[in-house]
């Protein structure tokens, strides 16, 4: 069904009825996932850098409630990401952003592997909304009664 994607009912500014939007807040409720497999560690298969990225956004989404075990994929290629982004930079530092060759000077192949690194890093913050834009896009307003008082109504 082509069209725009489906809002959450927080977040959905049209005009919905009770019924609809409360049936909207039971499906949205009944898709959570726990969190239980994200808790319990990275993939055994990233380096401790990324280990410690993984767990260090495990930890920060969970003050929100932001990410659950479905996501555990997107968040180990972020993590792995990140780490082979951090190993390319310091590379650069360390070596300069060109190489010798008998061609001549020719640039480093690290600015691929980080360039490749950060577009998968963008990529995958923006599917898990780890940037605060793209949590803006989540978060739910709540109704307030900031509404400006008639000043006239003293007068009654």
């Amino acid at each position: 069904m082509a069209g725009r994607p489906r809002k959450a009912v927080g977040v959905s500014k049209g005009k919905i009825g009770k019924e609809k939007r409360l049936s909207r807040k039971i499906q949205e409720e009944k898709i959570r996932v726990d969190r239980i497999q994200l808790e319990e560690g990275a993939p055994a298969w990233l380096s401790e850098e990324a280990a410690q990225e993984y767990m260090r956004i495990v930890h920060e989404a969970g003050k929100i409630n932001l990410l659950d075990n479905i996501d555990r994929a997107f968040l180990a290629i972020y993590a792995d990401n990140y780490s082979r982004y951090t190993a390319a930079s310091l590379e650069l530092q360390k070596n300069g952003m060109t190489v010798s060759t008998e061609n001549g000077e020719v640039p480093s192949p690290y600015i691929k592997i980080a360039g490749d690194a950060a577009t998968q890093i963008h990529r995958c913050s923006t599917k898990l909304g780890l940037a605060a834009t793209d949590r803006l896009k989540l978060i739910v307003p709540v109704a307030t009664d900031d509404k400006p008082k008639n000043k006239f109504l003293k007068y009654l």
